[in-house]
């Protein structure tokens, strides 16, 4: 007998679970060794398997060479049914890995942590030389103090939320009178039991502007509360990020999945194969808690994906960066011989955390940077991948002009999505963005952004060193933006062809509702075919004529708008 998924067709499909290989699922004993023989044992029958848990609280316990405690490699047409089963990691402890493999879902499951991986506390004094001293409340951990720091030589910031940030009217806001929304830390000392002196590193000290004692604050860990051996054994792993990542996966569905809490991000995937689905995905402030943030890093970082991106019905609340983070990777050429032009090593910005691959046939655009042109667009003919630099080395199909390798980064158009839908979702970003997002045929429509806890941008098609390049076909529609410090969309893209032709195309932006603030409701810069109409703007709840005060339209070409 034969069944169907994701139009592929197996063998009958074999229940898995995880009852049968001894998980207990009573909250105390570690279930990670019973949950890895179950996944096995879905991966070893050959069959199209559901793996069942049940509605009860599994532990995972560490593992000392590994972040994420579960690790599924090469597994294809999987169900994990979690039936409302919550997953319970520690401090030093990510849930899911996921590697290779095609065709898996993963559902109705609740992800937490046993404490949450940031401080939170009360500001008790500020001294505006650049120091606060806050009282970390009960039930939080403290933060790492400077003997601590300098034992593992640390720095008290960095990426992946490691930074601090103020809030206002006990958690409801951030501190939007600061002149950042957050504040990079240099170093803390220990003043007594639980409380601490925050050192404001140099360059954040005017930031600090406008904060007051009773502010509270939160301080992302991401794994400086950890000795510096364990987080060296651990960054050995395969993955380092996000309480479920998934790499070379070629499709993949997550659907009705809560998260409260996590060592860093959410769900991060990278270089992945096929389609990427999401559903009814909520990562919110925990029930019942009074936590500031729902994790100290981004809640969704969807990289690299070739095949269709669908994000519908999610709800996405108070991390501590980006609610949503869309794009691809740019490289950078570092090995180049002239007399060669069409053969050249790249390496990515990022290749450890992405885990990013380059394949035969893919297009790949050269930008200039310093003249903000593209330079053009090359096939790879072949590719290698150097493992030990996490670089490639490719010949393309023709040689480019005018390469200068230290001006010249690279866009893999191939990775970018082929499509991406973003549907009936709330955002709400306490700092950062709503979304950062760079894709190509792109439909943002009936979404709820609310910038109006600390968010400074709703749509920012900006950011991340010119990935908005190729950014064509993307429809806006029906959305409702509300309160961003800064702007409810943004887009400035300078990069125009050998004929200069904006590469920015296509974009239309219709039937939105604005609810006005302090920032703009628009900045578009660069955009060749801007379609607006349909339109509503309001502030105080009165509805207000369209005007440059909050809507900014710069260097676009054929700029089509309502007829008054």
């Amino acid at each position: 007998m034969l069944g169907l998924i994701y139009g592929v067709a197996f063998a009958s499909a074999a229940d898995i679970r995880v009852v049968d290989f001894g998980a207990r699922g009573d909250g105390k004993h570690d279930d990670g060794p019973a949950l890895v023989a179950a996944f096995k044992a879905a991966k070893d029958d050959g069959l199209e398997s559901r793996v069942v848990f049940e509605k009860k609280i599994y532990r995972l316990g560490d593992h000392p060479t590994a972040w994420h405690c579960l690790s599924l490699i090469d597994h294809e047409n999987l169900i994990i049914d979690g039936n409302g089963a919550t997953l319970i990691c520690g401090d030093a402890s990510l849930a899911f890995h996921i590697k290779g493999g095609r065709n898996i879902t993963l559902r109705g499951m609740t992800f937490d942590t046993d404490r949450p991986s940031f401080s939170q506390g009360e500001v008790i004094a500020v001294d505006n030389s650049g120091t606060l001293d806050v009282k970390i409340r009960d039930g939080y951990p403290e933060p790492p103090d400077e003997a601590f720091l300098q034992a593992n030589k640390y720095e008290a910031h960095g990426g992946g939320g490691r930074h601090m940030i103020v809030f206002e009217n006990g958690g409801v806001a951030r501190n939007a009178r600061m002149g950042n929304d957050h504040l990079y830390i240099r170093n803390i000392t220990r003043l007594s039991p639980r409380v601490f002196r925050f050192h404001v590193k140099e360059d954040y000290l005017p930031s600090m502007k406008g904060i007051a004692v009773g502010n509270g604050i939160t301080y992302g860990l991401n794994k400086v509360q950890l000795p510096a051996a364990v987080v060296a054994a651990k960054n050995k792993s395969a993955s380092i990020y996000g309480q479920i990542a998934a790499d070379h996966v070629e499709n993949i569905t997550f659907e009705k999945l809560d998260f409260f809490g996590s060592l860093n991000g959410g769900i991060r995937v990278s270089d992945m194969h096929g389609d990427v689905t999401l559903r009814q995905v909520r990562m919110i402030r925990k029930p019942s808690s009074s936590h500031f943030l729902s994790m100290p890093s981004d809640a969704l970082h969807l990289m690299n994906i070739r095949g269709k991106l669908l994000i519908e019905n999610c709800h996405i609340e108070a991390p501590g960066d980006d609610c949503l983070n869309v794009g691809t990777l740019l490289e950078k050429i570092v090995d180049y011989a002239p007399e060669v032009p069409n053969a050249m090593t790249l390496t990515t910005t990022d290749n450890h955390y992405y885990y990013y691959t380059i394949r035969k046939g893919d297009a790949l655009q050269f930008l200039d940077t310093k003249a903000n042109r593209v330079i053009g667009v090359a096939n790879v003919k072949n590719v290698e991948f150097i493992a030990q630099r996490r670089s490639h080395r490719i010949v393309l199909d023709r040689a480019l002009p005018a390469l200068v390798p230290a001006n010249v980064v690279v866009l893999n158009l191939n990775q970018m999505t082929s499509s991406t839908v973003i549907r009936n979702n709330v955002m709400t970003p306490y700092m950062r963005n709503a979304m950062l997002v760079r894709a190509q045929n792109m439909t943002i429509e009936g979404n709820k952004f609310d910038g109006s806890h600390g968010g400074v941008m709703g749509l920012n098609f900006t950011y991340s060193m010119g990935e908005s390049a190729r950014m064509r076909n993307v429809n806006i529609t029906g959305n409702t933006f509300s309160g961003f410090q800064s702007s409810a969309i943004i887009m400035a893209n300078a990069y125009r062809d050998q004929h200069g032709v904006l590469e920015a195309q296509d974009f239309s932006i219709t039937n939105n509702s604005f609810q006005l603030g302090s920032g703009k409701a628009m900045r578009v810069r660069g955009v060749l075919n801007l379609s607006l109409s349909g339109n509503r703007w309001e502030k105080q709840g009165k509805p207000v004529e369209e005007g440059a005060s909050f809507l900014e339209i710069i260097d676009c070409m054929n700029v089509m708008r309502d007829v008054k």
